[in-house]
């Protein structure tokens, strides 16, 4: 099986170290030079940590066309706030039946990026899908290395739509024996790891982060008092998957899957979770613990609260603050459920009494 890997910061490096090791055609496209570089000169990737060795690449291009030439699976691996530049990029280029996977997709990511295709060329037969996290804990090292910190044991995932979902994971099991199926779109978008943690613990160590202050971000940033911030927002969170007759968003019950750990709450849970313990912070403010988390992640949550008539007041202060920390308008500039139409697929979710009680609600703001 041929794959293309789209992006080469850490994610897509370790990707592409974990699937040449198993003896598969890799192409790696990144936009810029820079990144690619180094790995292009050596015509390999050089991992570290849970796997080790040198691995040898097919294609490694600047060009997006040559990138997917011939590939069956095509691995987007960049911040969610790119995913809809990537969908317009890549869809004059593709195939019939060539899998799409993001990695993460953060919040409604296939929906966007299936929408965009279709905005793009019209309907095409592909399959899109997005996983909860990213498979792998990793980081960029200089150069063409990579370090693989934790090969996670467990990762949700599911196509849009989710008829898709088994053809993919028969495809890809023996490859990725770590993808698992879920059950529910919809469920597992709204499990965004990634919007839980990073935004909120970068604004209460904002100041830190600011002047360029070294700490860890989890072992240091993720004291008993943020995360109590964190305990607030899943329990807004948990309001609209209840809503929604979803299973509730756990942390802890996450944790134990991906990284076989326990804890009784989110901040002891974080301290158990070894990969974590070394992650230094960024050493600047504006990173995509902002950039990606807020508008794909936080403010979806937030247009859907208000949609269903569910106070989020945590979820918005975090997003206001972000907004005037990094000069950035994220509401605007972020995936709502207008912008993505979706409107009747969040209601087909719903009894027909919240229904009737939504649209009363809404109703109401009108007038």
């Amino acid at each position: 099986m041929k794959f293309c890997i789209i992006g080469a910061g850490n994610g897509g490096r370790a990707f592409a170290s974990y699937l040449s090791s198993k003896g598969h055609p890799v192409n790696l496209y990144n936009r810029s030079l820079t990144r690619i570089a180094d790995i292009k000169k050596k015509g390999k990737i050089k991992s570290k940590g849970e796997i080790k060795g040198s691995f040898p690449l097919n294609i490694i291009t600047q060009r997006i066309d040559r990138a997917l030439e011939n590939s069956d699976v095509i691995l987007v691996v960049t911040p969610a706030s790119a995913h809809k530049d990537v969908a317009q990029k890549i869809a004059p280029h593709l195939t019939k039946d060539q899998i799409i996977l993001l990695n993460p997709g953060r919040t409604f990511g296939a929906i966007e990026f299936s929408q965009t295709i279709n905005d793009e060329i019209g309907c095409f037969p592909v399959f899109v899908a997005e996983t909860q996290t990213l498979l792998f804990t990793s980081r960029q090292l200089k150069k063409n290395r990579v370090q693989i910190l934790k090969i996670k044991d467990s990762v949700q995932f599911s196509a849009y739509p989710e008829k898709d979902t088994f053809f993919i994971y028969d495809t890809l099991h023996e490859i990725f024996p770590q993808l698992v199926p879920a059950d529910d779109y919809l469920e597992m978008t709204l499990k965004n790891i990634g919007m839980l943690l990073h935004p909120t613990l970068s604004v209460l160590n904002s100041g830190m982060m600011d002047i360029g202050k070294e700490f860890k971000f989890y072992s240091e940033g993720a004291t008993k008092r943020t995360c109590e911030v964190l305990e607030r927002i899943q329990m807004e969170i948990n309001q609209i998957m209840n809503l929604l007759g979803l299973k509730q968003f756990n942390f802890c019950n996450w944790a134990k899957k991906s990284y076989g750990v326990s804890g009784k709450c989110i901040h002891d849970t974080i301290q158990e979770i070894m990969a974590y313990k070394d992650i230094n912070a960024p050493k600047r403010l504006i990173t995509r613990y902002f950039t990606e988390d807020i508008p794909t992640g936080l403010v979806p949550i937030s247009s859907l609260a208000n949609l269903l008539g569910i106070k989020t007041p945590i979820i918005d202060s975090i997003i206001t603050l972000s907004s005037v920390l990094c000069g950035l308008d994220f509401k605007s500039l972020g995936r709502t459920i207008k912008a993505l139409k979706i409107e009747e697929f969040i209601k087909r979710r719903t009894t027909t009494e919240e229904l009737i009680s939504i649209g009363t609600q809404q109703q109401i703001s009108i007038n």
